[in-house]
């Protein structure tokens, strides 16, 4: 993976921040490994201080977190965490739907389709545009809903939505990404007939998929690890 800082606008602590994010969401750094500043600096190309302050960052939006005598780890979801994550997305997004359904112009909605079409597309090519585009179609009815509080509550969680999305993106076949896709195309179709209930009926079903499919996952990296293998052993022994 291409890590090095280049100049641009951005600044570099936006930049390196930005690189690490991208590393952690796409697994090139792995839930629960240590991020060690000196190995961090040679990938990124910059300084130490920098490396901190992206560090800082990183662990307020929760993708790191400080694990005792190891330092800055790559955050582990648990089970609880997703579940807390939808359960909240549950009420706010669907909130922010039904509202999105009341007042969104049709050619907001226009404008919207194509963006299903391209993450489709990009799922055929096993692309990561998948998540980007999938991404800005929910951003447009979070944004659609009127209710800033509620989009900034959302957004504060947007770095753990997007590292479940990545991680579903990469462990899901192309069959299940046309399910998904197909999903939000029903909202749309609702939206564009002013159906509030039957568009928040689906997005609860695509919010509740990608929730058990996510709990899936890390339940299956838990059970797959040496640790647990062995108290497995140990235990049918006893």
């Amino acid at each position: 993976m291409e890590m090095r800082v280049r100049a641009d606008n951005e600044t570099f602590r936006e930049k390196a921040t930005n690189v690490i994010r991208e590393a952690i969401m796409s697994v090139h750094y792995k839930p629960g490994e240590a991020l060690i500043e000196r190995h961090l600096c040679d990938e990124t190309g910059v300084s130490r201080t920098l490396v901190r302050e992206a560090l800082r960052l990183l662990e307020a939006e929760g993708l790191v977190r400080r694990e005792g005598t190891r330092g800055l780890v790559v955050s582990e979801l648990s089970v609880d965490e997703v579940r807390d994550m939808f359960d909240l997305r549950l009420i706010l997004e669907i909130e922010l739907l039904r509202r999105f359904v009341a007042q969104v112009p049709e050619t907001d909605l226009d404008r919207m389709a194509p963006l299903l079409d391209g993450a489709l597309a990009a799922a055929g090519r096993r692309e990561d545009d998948y998540t980007r585009l999938l991404s800005r179609f929910v951003h447009q009815i979070w944004e659609g809903g009127g209710n800033a509080v509620a989009v900034q509550v959302l957004e504060s969680l947007q770095s753990r939505i997007s590292y479940i999305r990545v991680m579903l993106y990469r462990t899901t076949t192309y069959d299940e990404h046309q399910i998904t896709i197909g999903l939000m195309r029903d909202v749309l179709t609702a939206a564009r007939a002013r159906q509030a209930d039957e568009a928040a009926e689906v997005y609860r079903r695509y919010l509740m998929r990608a929730r058990d499919r996510a709990i899936g996952i890390i339940e299956d990296r838990k059970a797959s690890r040496p640790d647990a293998r062995t108290r497995k052993v140990e235990t049918k022994d006893k």
